[in-house]
């Protein structure tokens, strides 16, 4: 499917959806790659996931990277304003702000997002994020719910990155969560992305 200048699966629950959910890959990834993720975190979720528009390793990314790994900041502001406009399609299609899940690229374009205009978006949970306005600080997201996850033993991430990007978004106003898992840069074995997400979600009764 297309839409927005992405393409995109959707992943309709067999009752009807009682909300919407963006999900965002990793880099070198495909659109279908958090689908078991949402459906788990979000059983009768209606699911959209988009591709990254940026080719990148064997897969795709939602913005570049420099040479020497550092964000394009430049480019990473372009595809997000992109990307508010599939989030914006979201909403036109369901009635509803959707959540945004993101991992990694993902977790950063989506956060990215939320300073664009967090108006767009219900609440988002970030995986693996890191800031996309390190020495910035963000505008007001008074009450905008954010959840972080982050790998102890991340071999992609300094860690104070997720903690700097909680700190930032406290800052700016945001109920934000930031939880610390015994896992790297990918999945934690024991589910414990799944379990966190879904506690959360309970905890403040946002879903």
């Amino acid at each position: 499917m297309e839409s927005a200048g992405f393409h995109y699966k959707l992943d309709i629950p067999a009752e009807r959806p009682d909300c919407a959910v963006v999900l965002l890959h990793g880099s070198g990834r495909k659109e279908d790659d958090l689908i078991s993720f949402g459906r788990a975190v979000f059983p009768k979720g209606a699911l959209y996931a988009p591709r990254g528009a940026v080719p990148w390793e064997n897969g795709f990314a939602f913005f570049r990277r420099k040479p020497d790994r550092q964000l394009d900041i430049d480019d990473l502001k372009h595809q997000a304003a992109r990307l508010c406009r599939f989030i914006t399609m979201v909403f036109q299609q369901t009635g509803q702000r959707p959540f945004l899940v993101g991992y990694s690229n993902g977790a950063i374009v989506a956060a990215e997002t939320i300073c664009q205009d967090r108006h767009l978006s219900k609440g988002a949970i970030l995986l693996r994020p890191l800031s996309p306005r390190k020495d910035q600080s963000l505008p007001n997201l008074a009450g905008y719910p954010a959840l972080l996850l982050a790998g102890a033993d991340d071999e992609r991430r300094h860690p104070s990155d997720a903690p700097h990007l909680a700190e930032q978004l406290r800052s700016a106003g945001a109920d934000t969560v930031l939880e610390t898992i015994n896992t790297g840069h990918g999945w934690a074995e024991d589910a414990a992305d799944e379990q966190l997400s879904r506690q959360w979600l309970a905890r403040w009764s946002i879903a």
